[in-house]
């Protein structure tokens, strides 16, 4: 059964040891997780122009990066003997992402027993929306 708040504590710390593949490969702990708290984190990602395409970070990219901000959320609220799935995952672009830190806000808005619905919203450096984004996330039995 996952422990949520060890993996948390690893991303927290930059410890890639036991990173699942995708995530390793992807970048997606990259950044610093600066806030956790109970149904809310904070997770601020470096733009890493190896992303870019050729001129913006790719959209696809964003969205797999609005996908984990809503996980880390998710993670902060579940008990060790849960686990959950995204099953729709919805993005909103205002602006292109080419430089800086980018902030990832993610919150909890609702948990059930089956489901939460979780949102996450990117902010550039010098505070401008970028992303929207809002996860479905199914909560099974680990």
């Amino acid at each position: 059964m996952p422990s949520w708040s060890r993996i948390l504590k690893n991303i927290e710390a930059g410890d890639m040891e036991k990173a699942p593949p995708h995530v390793a490969a992807l970048g997606l702990y990259a950044g610093k997780l600066t806030v956790i708290e109970p149904g809310r984190i904070r997770y601020d990602w470096p733009v890493d122009p190896k992303f870019m395409n050729p001129v913006a970070i790719f959209g696809g990219y964003l969205a797999t990066l609005a996908d984990q901000t809503c996980s880390f959320a998710l993670m902060t609220l579940l008990s060790d003997d849960q686990n959950f799935t995204t099953i729709d995952l919805q993005t909103h672009f205002f602006r292109p992402v080419t430089k800086g830190i980018l902030s990832c806000e993610g919150h909890v808005v609702n948990v059930s027993k089956t489901q939460a619905y979780v949102e996450a919203t990117f902010t550039t450096d010098d505070g401008k929306l970028a992303l929207k984004a809002r996860a479905v996330e199914r909560i099974l039995s680990a």
